[in-house]
């Protein structure tokens, strides 16, 4: 661990946030990474320090003189919208170390697979809750110096991102060679819909919303969302008003009851402000956009769990590329227009799913 993160560092941080302990005295370890480049630690105080503990990320991201890191740039304009974001106790860039409030072990992912979907479907009320202000509040808090604002979901990106699906899932892990020609196809397939999800209005989105990304400080539902933290904002941009709602209820990490998702689909657009129920438009048509961001989502996702497991070693992502077929194979049944791409791309989906479920980690 020494070799990952400074200590001296470290401890010089401690020392500045909690001068009646000693730091030395402080135990450190590291927790489970995520699929970024990013580092964390758990740093349990020793006796005397106001804080049991707090988290420490290390991060590798150059940032230049007059630039700011994302993660503290996004946190800026998050927590200005009342989004519960864990709290920023110190950064030091000389060390790309953030001390940070320490949001515990338990992902939303484990609240579900610990007491089942239904059981936790108020902690996904107020992940709605939380999904609506980050889309109304947030977009206002935004100004000149926010980094979203330069950045969006159009048809490049997302277009970008379906090129990465086929990169890193189809040829490396899945060893299935196209043609030049037959991914143009599949390319030329998506491109329509692309084009329809690009074209809505812009808001402010997480990214990476998901149950992986939401830490349950409780089990019980308490005013202003203080039992829930939102992590992994970093990358955040401007999208379109489905992108983070598909992310949330189409997970890889956990599958919802098709009625929970109607409800928290329901849910949405009755929390939602007249701007964002604007933002979707038709509300006869909710649901096939709604599947039409899902449907590019799982498909970059699955090109991440590709890239995880054939590039940087990380097997563990395989176990995810089932469900995520699974939820683009009801997506395609569900919606005729996407028959033709459902041709091509099926078959490619199939053999990554079973070859997934033949590599565990």
């Amino acid at each position: 661990m020494t070799e990952e993160v400074d200590l001296a560092a470290l401890r010089a941080g401690l020392a500045v946030l909690f001068p009646t302990a000693d730091p030395i005295s402080t135990k450190v370890s590291e927790l489970a990474g995520d699929a970024s480049t990013r580092r964390y630690y758990r740093v349990r105080n020793a006796p005397g320090a106001p804080l049991p503990s707090v988290v420490v990320m290390r991060y590798p991201d150059e940032v230049p003189p007059e630039g700011e890191l994302p993660f503290l740039n996004v946190h800026r304009y998050l927590a200005a919208a009342g989004v519960p974001v864990p709290v920023v106790y110190r950064s030091d860039p000389k060390a790309n170390l953030l001390f940070l409030e320490d949001a515990g072990d338990t992902m939303l992912e484990d609240a579900v697979h610990g007491h089942g979907a239904r059981a936790c479907l108020p902690l996904y009320e107020q992940c709605i809750d939380i999904l609506v202000r980050i889309q109304s509040e947030g977009t206002r808090a935004l100004d000149g110096k926010a980094i979203p604002t330069r950045l969006s979901f159009d048809v490049a990106k997302f277009a970008e991102e379906i090129d990465f699906f086929l990169r890193h899932a189809v040829r490396e892990f899945g060893g299935i060679r196209l043609s030049g020609r037959e991914e143009r196809a599949i390319g030329d397939l998506f491109l329509p819909f692309l084009e329809q999800l690009s074209a809505f209005p812009r808001v402010l989105a997480h990214r990476d919303y998901h149950s992986r990304n939401v830490m349950v400080l409780g089990s019980a539902m308490t005013p202003g969302h203080r039992n829930l933290r939102v992590l992994d904002f970093q990358d955040a941009r401007m999208g379109n008003v489905f992108y983070d709602l598909a992310s949330l209820l189409r997970d890889s990490y956990v599958t919802l009851p098709e009625d929970a998702v109607e409800d928290l689909r329901y849910a949405w657009r009755h929390a939602a402000t007249a701007e964002l129920r604007g933002a979707a438009r038709d509300p006869g048509a909710f649901a096939w956009r709604f599947d039409l961001a899902a449907l590019q989502r799982n498909v970059k996702a699955i090109g991440t769990f590709g890239n995880q497991a054939h590039n940087r070693g990380k097997r563990i992502f395989l176990r995810f590329i089932p469900p995520t077929v699974a939820h683009l194979r009801g997506n395609f049944e569900r919606n005729p227009p996407m028959r033709a791409l459902a041709e091509r791309l099926l078959p490619i989906l199939s053999a990554l799913a079973e070859k997934a479920a033949e590599r565990p980690a």
